[in-house]
């Protein structure tokens, strides 16, 4: 069983996805055999003590189906070994068992494999300043880091990196802060630093505030949330220019983007509102975006937006 670096899932061959869907099917209809119920119990007396349930249990085995047929006392030993390695870093059964029930496949992966794929990941960062215990609390928070091979990593982050020509240091640590980030592809992750880029370089365009050095301008673009989507990215970017067409002290609010900028649309549908937005990238699609939001809002385009080259 291999995983499948962008969506964390596991990739399973031909034969595992035939087993996944029959033990799906027999979980459904009621037809697993006591053998399959009994190594579900299993596990889950074995970390009772951890407070881990029958439905909890069962809910990853529908997820990962090899836990119906594995035996309970090797899946224990995965878990409790994985912690008993890394308990000076601070991990414990408790903590690594909730990260392993967001990812059941991890019930299967051996301590050895845990092991060097933290170890490893540590060992090519560690001129970065990357640490075991900083690396660990990451994985925690997206535990599909455990079962990532320590060279998809660097090959993501280099990639990465060098593409948008800041430094593997800073661009790790953003990392660090946000782990789902991980689960984005090197495409997706260059997309949204350009749209953010753009978000600030629209703020220096709107007003009179003196644009910051480049390395203190991609810093603070990394500080932002790469969490969100490009929708919101685009949304916030309409607020931005909505809010410096409105009267001094004036500004559709931060919270719940997308839905301030919709009651606006709806609000003004009856005038247009104009703007110029200078050239880039990200100019564009963000006057589809506009566009279209405004349309499923108002039934038309209230927008004109005007790229300044």
């Amino acid at each position: 069983m291999n995983i499948n670096f962008y969506t964390y899932n596991p990739v399973f061959t031909s034969k595992s996805m035939t087993m996944r869907k029959e033990y799906c099917q027999k979980a459904d209809t009621g037809q697993l055999t006591e053998r399959n119920i009994a190594n579900i119990q299993g596990l889950c007396d074995r970390f009772a003590c951890e407070g881990l349930t029958y439905p909890q249990c069962y809910n990853a085995a529908k997820k990962h189906p090899f836990l119906f047929v594995q035996k309970p006392e090797t899946l224990e030993y995965n878990i409790r070994e994985v912690a008993r390695r890394f308990k000076n870093e601070g991990l414990t059964t408790e903590k690594y068992l909730k990260a392993v029930l967001h990812n059941p496949q991890l019930f299967s992966f051996s301590p050895d494999t845990i092991e060097k794929n933290i170890h490893g990941i540590v060992k090519l960062f560690a001129n970065y300043g990357l640490t075991t215990d900083s690396y660990l609390k990451c994985t925690i928070n997206n535990s599909s880091l455990f079962a990532i091979k320590p060279e998809t990593i660097k090959k993501k982050i280099f990639a990465i990196a060098k593409k948008l020509d800041i430094s593997t240091s800073d661009l790790l640590n953003m990392l660090l802060k946000q782990p789902t980030i991980f689960n984005t592809n090197e495409k997706e992750f260059i997309k949204k630093f350009e749209i953010l880029h753009y978000i600030e370089e629209n703020k220096f365009f709107d007003g009179s505030a003196v644009r910051p050095n480049q390395q203190d301008l991609i810093l603070s673009i990394l500080r932002k949330k790469f969490t969100n989507s490009i929708e919101s990215l685009y949304a916030l970017l309409l607020r931005n220019k909505i809010s410096a067409q409105l009267e001094h002290g004036h500004k559709l609010p931060h919270t719940d983007i997308t839905a301030s900028v919709i009651k606006f649309i709806k609000d003004n549908k009856n005038k247009i509102i104009r703007f110029d937005i200078p050239d880039g990238k990200a100019a564009k699609d963000f006057i589809k975006y506009a566009k279209m939001l405004s349309k499923s809002a108002a039934g038309k385009n209230i927008f004109r937006i005007t790229i300044i080259k």
